[in-house]
């Protein structure tokens, strides 16, 4: 349920704006109601409202399925809604930012397929390469470009590498409860980047 409530958040994120584009109903809203700063803020605030209302579904219902079957309540259950809740909303502005840019097809697409740990893997893969001996110009070249996408597309999960055990055993060290706080902070200047991105897009398309 949490893998599938981050894609639902991406794809509220991109049907948010996708849907008011395609429509041409910003021309209505930013003439008289709102700004498109306004508008594009209030359209974040309610997708990530309801991603949290789901979060907290989820978090419910595993909590009364653990009492009901008699299994232990382990924060684990806490630390990954928190997780969770924290990539998608890192997620919602980055596809909020992709809608402004792009069709929504090539929006996805663009996201799915340029995406952090595909390029980690990648470079991972190059570095491999050259210590097995291949060394050549192009590979190490193509070893750099893997690393600079890796570190400027944004990442779903922060501090994946941190947490990816309590997500099998749902425990939580006492330190650990850091991790989420710092992917908040991540995921605060995600959103703070992809806002000032799309209110440029949008102010300079024909809207108003």
């Amino acid at each position: 349920m949490n893998g599938f409530l981050l894609f639902f958040a991406a794809g509220l994120g991109l049907f948010v704006v996708s849907s008011h584009l395609r429509n041409r109903s910003l021309k209505m809203v930013f003439t008289k109601p709102c700004s498109p700063g306004v508008w594009l803020l209030s359209a974040f605030v309610s997708a990530v409202a309801v991603t949290l209302l789901l979060n907290l579904v989820v978090l419910g219902s595993a909590v009364i399925l653990s009492v009901v079957w008699h299994l232990p309540v382990r924060a684990g259950l806490l630390f990954i809604s928190v997780d969770n809740f924290v990539a998608s909303v890192g997620l919602i502005a980055y596809l909020m930012l992709l809608a402004t840019l792009a069709h929504p097809a090539i929006a996805v697409t663009f996201a799915l397929i340029f995406n952090a740990d595909l390029f980690y893997n990648a470079d991972m893969w190059a570095q491999s390469v050259i210590r097995s001996g291949n060394s050549s110009w192009a590979l190490r070249l193509l070893g750099r470009v893997f690393h600079w996408l890796y570190l400027l597309l944004p990442m779903v999960h922060a501090f994946g590498k941190k947490t990816e055990n309590i997500y099998s055993s749902l425990r939580v060290l006492h330190g650990e409860w850091r991790y989420p706080l710092f992917s908040f902070g991540y995921a605060l200047a995600l959103a703070a980047f992809c806002y000032c991105l799309a209110l440029f897009a949008l102010q300079r398309k024909n809207h108003i």
